[in-house]
Order: structure tokens, then C-alpha cells, then sequence
């Protein structure tokens, strides 16, 4: 009688939930022993729903960061709590735009009904995101259905609660814009980036002798060789090496090389405009022209306002430095600022160190890369490549393709398998991690493993230090849409088989709690 009570509580009555918490736990105590409260899913709902803290939880949102402790508290007491289960809708699209929603933890879809009646998935929010400030402003209704796909539990702040507060605190009406300018400059990205087809490939080589030509020009080969699409390679700032590199006398805008891929060694047409007027120009040109560019950029270790303009169309970015703990540093520094100009959605980031010279043959450093390129004595030059019986060092072909097969692969999936069974009983969970690569590479067509060193804090015995294992694998944005949800169904069994409190998935480097 009581678990169907507490149910159209749940069901129907939602807005009142909050406030017959203590109430329904009293009754819950009363008419139930222990050991049912413990198995009883409406009870851990209640108590999951009182758990996180909210001043907290606001103090993660770009919206409230920036308030005093005092402010916080205030909208923490306006703030109710709500958790959905996984498939369970948030909000519906064509419904009334309310209320706003901070994600305090879980996965949540972001879906429209599109021209052909289709549901097409827009987006996927995690703790710290917030959803619904637009409709909010406009008074419109909802734009997008968002569904949980795993527990969610989130803040709910009411429309007029929310407009009042912009009115108390003014920092929050600069958060709101510039999260919606973001929006903004996403979305016009978003439009520019689909009206171009071509893919765009920027190779930074560090140093002048990290190998950065010989890897771009080897790109360029195989992705014109195995799409069989028109396909130009070129350097930044200046192409004027590739002249002397490949000992051409006569002046020439575009070298055909015999592989079937175009070399580019003169960008600059219009000497009297400015430099990112004529890059602009360029790159305009060449995604008009080409379906694959690959540009070398030369010993350059930060990223200026022409690179930025480079990066708002790139789809996939290659660091290339000699093994040397300096250079690792400042391949470290330039992601960040990549990072920075580049969603993680939009392009993905690989690290080379490449041992070009004979010293760097058994240099060790830091685990900082991708791939690990040994030293290769005698590594033809451009000219050599020219010859129809020249064939790319294996090392840099296997690297390569790898590099190319995650083109499309712009999403990042990490599960995490801890090496304890209830919460610190070791245990070996080898066949877990073999099972987790056999079920990712399945759906998305492959993965790979590491050890990591992982710390948690344990409701039953405070922070637990263990190893962990990071399964990880690259995903395109159609099978993220297609099988994201049967991942977090599948660690959902794993923490029941290894008996965890709970367990980690990482998505494009964020992670969420399941």
C-alpha cells in the first residue's frame, strides 16, 4: 500500500515530493523493517534526491560560479531537487518552458522532432550543463525533448524564481549571456563547418626537425590513395621549403605528385590584404577545390588569431615532436590553447613523438603520446617518395592508417574497471576489462586498454585508493547516438557483478558517475 502511495507521489504529484520527504520516511520506518528500506527503489530515490549538496552543485555551473557563498544559499533554497531513471523524459518539446535545469549528475539526451517527423539526437549534457534559459527568456515552449539515459539527478529553478534572481544579481545576467553568445558562436561554426565538405588536417611540427613534412606528405598519400578523393598538401606560414624540397626550377602554383595528390607552393595571390584576409581566401579556395587538406604548420608553438581562424574548420589535429621532456611540455601547452578554440566533438587531437634522429633512438620520456614513431635511418626524402616503388616506412603507415580510420571518429568513450570488488576486497577483474574491449569494439569497431591509478570517495569507507583500468575507444556521432545508451546499460551490470557503489564513464573527456 505504501510503495503505491509513495509511487503516485512520484507519478503525479511531483512538485509536492520535496516537501513529504520527511513525512513519507517517517510513515517508511514505521511500517517497514530495515532490511525492505535497503531493497526498496522509491526509498533510495527519496534518499538519493536529499544527498547532493546544492550550493555546491550550483557553484559547478558557469551560470552562479562567480556568486558569493551568501547568494548560493539563497537560490539553493528556491532550488528543488529532482532524479529521473534512465529512458525517463525531463522535458518534453512543445511544452511550457518553466523551469531551468542544472544536471547535477548523469547523461541526458537533447532531441528534436525534425521536418520528417524523425526524433534526431542534437546533443548529450552532463554535470555542470545546464538546459532550458532560453525558453525561460523568451517565454516560448520547449525547443527539444531531453530524456535521461542514465540516472540524472538535476536542480530545478522556477521561471519567475530564476528572472528575480537575474534581478538580485546582475553576475547572473552576464553568465546567461555570455553562455547564450557561446551558443551562438557554436551554432554559426556548426552551420559553416557543414556547408564545407572538405576535411581539414593541421600537422604542427614543433621543431624543424620533427618530421612534420615527411608525416604530412605521407598523410596526404594514403588518404588519396585509400579514398581516392582529391586530396592537397601545403605549409604555414610560407610553403617555400616544399620548392627547394622538392628541387623545382620552374616558378609553379601546384605540383602534381605522381602518387596522384597535389602539393601547393604558393598561397599568396593577393599581397596587399592582410595576412588572415588572405588565409581566409585560401581556405576557401582549397574546400572548394580539394576533399582532403593537409597543412604542415611549421615550428609554431602557440596558436595566434590566424590559427584560430584555421581551427574553427579543422577535423583533426597532429602534434609532431622529438622526444625531448621540453618538447613535451610544449606540446602540453599547445592542446590546451587548441583546446580551447576546438569541441572535442568537432576534432580529434594525437600526440606523435617522432625519433628522427639517431640520439632519440632510446630516449625515454613521459607517456605523453599517442604513437611513438622509432628512429628510421635513411627515411626518403619528398623527391624519393616520387619514385613508383617508394613505400612508406611500415611504422609511419600503420600510424597513419590508424590516424585516418578516426576521421570520423570525433566522440571519445572511456570506461573505467576498478581492480576491487565491494568497494575494497581486490580482485582480478581481467575478464571484466576483456569483456568491456569485446563489447565497445563491437559497436564502434575496436578499443584498447590501459592501467591507471584511480582515488574515490567511498560512502562506506572514505577514499579508496586502487588500480583501474581505462577501456577506451573513438566513436563517430552516428554510433553515439545509436549505442550510447546500451553503454551505460552495460556498466550499470557491470557495477552490480563487481558489487560497486558506483562507476565511472568518461565521454569526449568528461566524466559522469553512473
Amino acid at each position: 500500500m505504501l510503495t503505491f502511495l509513495q509511487y503516485l507521489f512520484f507519478k503525479n504529484n511531483s512538485t509536492i515530493l520535496l516537501r513529504k520527504i520527511v513525512t513519507l520516511k517517517f510513515i517508511s520506518k514505521t511500517l517497514f523493517p530495515p532490511n525492505v528500506l535497503k531493497t526498496n527503489p522509491v526509498i533510495d530515490r527519496i534518499n538519493k534526491i536529499e544527498s547532493p549538496d546544492k550550493v555546491e552543485a550550483l557553484r559547478q555551473s558557469p551560470l552562479f560560479t562567480s556568486l558569493p557563498q551568501e547568494a548560493l544559499e539563497k537560490i539553493a533554497a528556491k532550488a528543488k531537487m529532482r532524479q529521473f531513471f534512465p529512458n525517463e523524459t525531463v522535458v518534453w518539446q512543445g511544452k511550457a518552458s518553466d523551469s531551468l535545469y542544472l544536471i547535477i549528475n548523469g547523461i541526458v539526451a537533447v532531441k528534436k522532432i525534425i521536418a520528417s517527423g524523425q526524433e534526431q539526437i542534437f546533443a548529450y549534457l552532463m554535470a555542470g550543463n545546464t538546459f532550458g534559459e532560453v525558453g525561460i527568456l523568451e517565454n516560448q515552449p520547449r525547443s527539444a525533448t531531453v530524456s535521461a539515459l542514465s540516472d540524472v539527478d538535476v536542480l530545478v529553478i522556477q521561471r519567475d524564481d530564476f528572472i528575480q534572481m537575474m534581478y538580485d544579481y546582475p553576475q547572473i545576467g552576464i553568465g546567461l549571456c555570455k553562455m547564450l553568445g557561446k551558443y551562438l558562436v557554436e551554432s554559426n561554426r556548426r552551420q559553416a563547418r557543414a556547408s564545407k565538405k572538405a576535411r581539414l588536417i593541421l600537422v604542427f611540427s614543433l621543431t624543424p626537425n620533427s618530421g612534420g613534412t615527411n608525416i604530412g606528405n605521407s598523410l596526404a598519400r594514403i588518404l588519396q590513395q585509400q579514398t581516392k578523393q582529391t586530396t592537397v598538401y601545403t605549409e604555414y606560414p610560407t610553403p617555400q621549403n616544399l620548392i627547394s624540397d622538392l628541387n623545382i626550377r620552374k616558378r609553379t602554383k601546384i605540383y602534381k605528385h605522381s602518387s596522384g595528390y597535389d602539393i601547393l607552393l604558393s598561397q599568396d595571390e593577393n599581397t596587399d590584404l592582410p595576412l588572415s584576409a588572405r588565409l581566409t581566401l585560401f581556405l576557401d579556395t582549397m574546400m572548394s577545390d580539394y576533399e582532403n587538406i593537409i597543412i604542415t604548420i611549421k615550428n609554431q608553438t602557440y596558436i595566434d588569431e590566424n590559427l584560430a581562424m584555421l581551427l574553427e574548420f579543422v577535423n583533426q589535429i597532429i602534434i609532431v615532436a622529438p622526444p625531448l621532456e621540453e618538447a613535451m611540455h610544449v606540446v602540453n601547452r599547445l592542446q590546451k590553447q587548441i583546446r580551447d578554440h576546438v569541441r572535442s566533438d568537432e576534432a580529434t587531437i594525437f600526440t606523435i613523438v617522432n625519433r628522427c634522429a639517431p640520439e632519440h633512438e632510446k630516449t625515454k620520456i613521459k607517456d605523453y603520446s599517442d604513437f611513438d614513431v622509432p628512429y628510421l635511418p635513411d627515411l626518403p626524402s619528398l623527391v624519393d617518395s616520387e619514385d613508383s616503388n617508394y613505400k612508406i616506412p611500415r611504422p609511419i603507415e600503420e600510424m597513419l592508417g590508424a590516424i585516418i580510420d578516426r576521421l570520423e571518429r570525433t566522440h571519445q568513450i572511456g570506461v573505467f574497471i576498478p581492480s576491487t570488488i565491494s568497494v575494497d576486497k581486490p580482485i582480478d577483474t581481467t575478464k571484466y576489462v576483456e569483456q568491456t574491449l569485446k563489447f565497445l569494439a563491437e559497436r564502434f569497431g575496436g578499443a584498447t586498454s590501459k592501467e591507471a591509478k584511480g582515488v574515490w570517495n567511498s560512502e562506506k569507507s572514505g577514499l579508496v585508493d586502487e588500480k583501474v583500468y581505462v577501456v577506451h575507444t573513438y566513436v563517430t556521432q552516428k554510433d553515439m547516438n545509436k549505442y550510447l545508451d546500451e553503454v551505460v546499460d552495460y556498466i550499470k551490470m557491470l557495477k552490480i557483478e563487481l558489487d560497486q557503489e558506483a562507476m565511472a564513464l568518461e565521454i569526449d573527456k568528461k566524466m559522469t558517475i553512473i
